[in-house]
């Protein structure tokens, strides 16, 4: 996990209250030395990456690492943000955060020291934990094939050596995160119900022309119409469907049908799984918002 998930000493009722919408954070850049805390809800509007943003809050005595832009080794494991989450604190240290986008070997500031996390790093690192914990109620797990598998069809590649490289971690950080990601994309498939897949276009007839009409143009307009045609009698069941609304100036047969009919079913079809990649979209974010609006987090501006 991205998070080592250890509960912090400081309890809930000493968290300051938090009335804040997230917005999205600054990209790194440059480092902001203040004492100044966050304190913010980690629900964030999201369709698959998260991202949000924060309001600084007034200042609080928080931890040892307040207002540092270079840590030391030591100061690796020290807090540099608590959250609450179903009445339990947990911290996020400066490696969890750093971990979350990178290596230590990408952050090092020389004389033994790091650059300290930032503010999106952070925040991606409680977000993370959270879904893992639902991921881990679950009982969902990721074998090394599955880890393997995700990481080809995602990335198109399962040489882990060259993503480390690409993303400038070890590969013990980047199978972390891989792991994650897929334990997090299989979470996703148990809470959404499935869209319309994409469908496939139909085969341009060889001679270029849309009016050319085979039996093939048929059975792939059946096809994507389904209970729309009744193929005992060969017709439409009704003519106010979107299939049969949009084919209505075509002559579709059960054995024949044109390639400018079957392209015109192809865009009633492509049109629905639009629509449902919309409606998968909003009930990951839900699902996703309502655990993540459930949590507090206290954050040290120690980056921007």
């Amino acid at each position: 996990m991205a998070t080592s998930g250890r509960r912090a000493k400081r309890s809930a009722s000493n968290m300051p209250a938090a009335s804040a919408y997230p917005q999205r954070p600054a990209m790194r850049g440059s480092r902001v030395p203040t004492a100044v805390w966050l304190v913010l809800l980690l629900c964030a509007l999201i369709a698959g990456l998260f991202v949000g943003h924060f309001v600084f809050r007034e200042k609080v005595n928080f931890g040892k690492l307040n207002g540092q832009t270079v840590i030391t080794e030591k100061q690796l494991d020290d807090a540099v943000a608590t959250y609450v989450y179903e009445g339990e604190t947990y911290e996020v240290t400066a490696r969890d955060a750093i971990a979350q986008a990178s290596s230590l070997d990408s952050v090092t500031a020389g004389d033994g020291k790091y650059l300290a996390p930032s503010a999106e790093s952070v925040l991606s690192a409680a977000r993370t934990a959270i879904l893992m914990r639902e991921v881990d109620a679950r009982g969902i797990t990721v074998s090394d094939e599955e880890l393997i598998a995700y990481a080809t069809s995602t990335f198109g590649t399962d040489d882990i050596a060259s993503l480390a490289g690409a993303y400038g971690m070890d590969e013990t950080t980047i199978r972390d995160r891989l792991r994650e990601s897929a334990a997090i994309s299989k979470l996703r498939a148990e809470v959404v119900t499935p869209a319309v897949g994409e469908p496939t276009q139909p085969t341009p007839p060889e001679d270029g022309d849309p009016a050319t009409v085979s039996a093939d143009y048929a059975a792939y307009i059946i096809g994507l119409a389904g209970a729309e045609w009744d193929s005992a009698n060969g017709i439409w069941v009704s003519y106010d469907g979107p299939y049969a609304t949009a084919l209505q100036n075509y002559d579709v047969r059960s054995d024949a049908a044109s390639y400018e009919a079957a392209q015109t079913a192809y865009n009633v079809a492509y049109q629905q799984y639009s629509e449902g990649a919309v409606s998968e979209a909003q009930q990951w974010t839900s699902f996703v918002n309502e655990r993540l609006c459930k949590a507090k987090l206290a954050m040290s501006s120690l980056a921007s």
